[in-house]
């Protein structure tokens, strides 16, 4: 899942850590010590009895290394090894993402199509989506993932693609115009899979099983879990208690062929993938630059996201990568093309497989680095009048919900983001303030009239907005004005409004924990918390109630940030 605004606000002290490298001669020793190292790197988090990972490396199109940790499946005890299959997730974007560039190829498609020449059951939208906004996650479809939970469908639980197209197609809005900016969607991959399959008359599964997998000699991959192929050699998802033990997630197995994820190979079958972008078995020439396409905005910026792909800088080397993952899987494909290096790392687990596979990738390439230590940021507390800490006082809400309270205790000003303490806020001007310890500052901005209506969270590059917000207490009676049920037919559900205990709540589908950004709700309820006068922020989004012209509440929208912006319910 992508960080939300609400999430970065809670963390407030980013870490990397940095690996000091030294050179090694190139000899069998040198090797084994590598692998030495591999070994500590993995086993600081990965135990023999536990779940754990597959890794393989490879250098110039050798594998110089290869090995499993940890247990596949801790109900039955069966290790992991190689040529252990997992669900690679979110990994198999780029599949999907292959499959249309071969049909570009092949001229049966076109990247500036309209997508409703292939999904009339789209609306009609303002501005038309193209295939090429669906691969570069520009589309402004909403993610059904979130949609789902809306609606009450387990993020577990198997969907039919009929049922993901009509949840889909009843989209009546956008989150943004096609094309203005990069926001990662389920959405957009799930409609490239259906389009590979009206346009092929297979499903993308099947179309690439015929093109990519069997030219590759991939024969431990398919769109979905397959025991023929994999022998029943599965490593299932595991989640921990807690308390330091794993369990096995049982998850039912689905047979749909979907764009968006749940591909099961191995290592050794991705190996082949990988080897393809060094040489090409499956198609034209043109197929691996097509591949390495990044989008472009429509204000002209370069995005990082080609085709199901991620081309960035590593100390000052190229890399093209894609990650995956969910509560009990997580898997990278992480590839230093001038280098002809890469690092496939799968999991079974919670387990941050990207760290991972570069600090893998920094025991190989001899990169430069200098021994540093993170320079501490450090600003000058200046002497200002602590009078003005008053007028900054209040309730602040960032766009997808989450809200900042600034308060003052004993001449000294603090601010509260989601899920923490007060954190103390230390004046570097009037209005520029700044957290000692992390590289976090905090603007407060003025209106026309003098009165602070805003303030900006400056941390690590990004730049968080939140709107002030100014609200009395609702009364028993005022609560009441707002009971009833409430009916989105973009979800094709019925929410009900309560009030319990002098609070708002949501007779609606529990919010999943990976999702409440927010608070965490008490466990089985959905309660709203009042911002200002129709107002109200929940775990995941706000609430905004809206009026008819006689002032009778007729409504209200949920919105997620740039995730997802007024979804509408309407009062029956």
């Amino acid at each position: 899942m992508r960080k939300t605004t609400a999430y970065l606000l809670a963390q407030l002290i980013s870490y990397m850590g940095v690996v000091i490298l030294c050179t090694i001669p190139s000899d069998s020793s040198a090797a084994d010590v590598i692998e030495d190292r591999i070994d500590n790197l993995v086993v600081q988090t990965v135990k023999s009895d536990s779940p754990g990972c597959a890794i393989i490396v490879i250098d110039d199109g050798k594998i110089v290394f290869k090995r499993g940790y940890g247990i596949a499946n801790m109900d039955t005890g069966l290790p992991i090894t190689t040529t252990t299959a997992f669900n690679i997730e979110s990994v198999t974007k780029q599949f999907t993402a292959a499959c249309i560039a071969l049909l570009v190829e092949k001229g049966e498609i076109s990247l500036d199509d309209d997508i409703s020449k292939y999904l009339p059951e789209m609306p009609a939208y303002e501005c038309p989506i193209k295939i090429r906004h669906l691969i570069h996650h520009t589309s402004g479809i909403r993610d059904f993932a979130i949609l789902s939970f809306l609606k009450g469908i387990p993020l577990d639980d198997p969907c039919s693609e009929q049922e993901l197209l009509d949840l889909i197609g009843r989209q009546k809005q956008l989150n943004f115009r096609p094309g203005d900016v990069k926001r990662y969607s389920n959405s957009g991959y799930f409609l490239l899979g259906v389009i590979v399959k009206r346009v092929t008359g297979m499903s993308v599964g099947e179309y690439a099983e015929k093109h990519i997998f069997a030219p590759l000699g991939m024969t431990h991959t398919s769109y979905h879990y397959d025991p023929v192929r994999t022998a029943g050699n599965l490593a299932v998802p595991h989640f921990s208690d807690g308390e330091g033990k794993y369990h096995a997630k049982h998850v039912a197995l689905d047979a749909n062929d979907f764009g968006y994820g749940g591909i099961h190979t191995t290592v050794e079958d991705l190996y082949l993938w990988d080897q393809n972008f060094f040489r090409n078995k499956i198609s034209g020439e043109n197929f691996n630059t097509l591949m390495l396409t990044r989008g472009i905005t429509n204000n002209g910026d370069t995005l990082t996201y080609a085709f199901g792909l991620e081309i960035r800088d590593y100390m000052g080397l190229s890399t093209v990568s894609h990650g995956g993952g969910s509560p009990g899987y997580n898997a990278v494909i992480l590839r230093f093309p001038e280098r002809k290096f890469s690092v496939i790392c799968l999991a079974n687990r919670p387990l941050n497989t990207g760290k991972l596979s570069y600090q893998i990738a920094d025991l190989y390439l001899d990169i430069q680095k200098e021994k540093t230590e993170p320079v501490p940021v450090t600003h000058t507390v200046a002497d200002i009048n602590h009078a003005v800490y008053t007028g900054f006082e209040g309730k602040y809400r960032v766009s997808d919900g989450a809200i900042l309270i600034v308060s003052t205790n004993d001449n000294r000003l603090f601010v509260q983001p989601p899920d923490t303490g007060p954190l103390e806020l230390h004046p570097k001007s009037t209005t520029e303030y700044f957290l000692k310890g992390a590289n976090v500052q905090v603007s407060f901005c003025p209106d026309e009239s003098g009165i602070t209506s805003k303030l900006v969270w400056h941390q690590n590059g990004h730049h968080i907005t939140a709107e002030r917000v100014a609200g009395q207490p609702l009364s028993p009676d005022q609560l009441l004005e707002y009971e009833g049920q409430y009916y989105s037919d973009e979800l094709n559900v019925t929410y009900g409004v309560y009030v319990k205990q002098d609070r708002l709540c949501l007779k609606a589908p529990l919010v999943p924990d990976i999702f409440q950004f927010n608070f965490r709700d008490p466990h089985g309820e959905n309660p709203l918390r009042h911002v200002a006068r129709d107002q109200f922020t929940r775990s995941y989004g706000t609430v905004d109630f809206s009026r008819d012209d006689s002032g009778k509440n007729e409504g209200f929208t949920i919105n997620g940030g740039a995730d997802l912006r007024n979804l509408k319910f309407s009062k029956r």
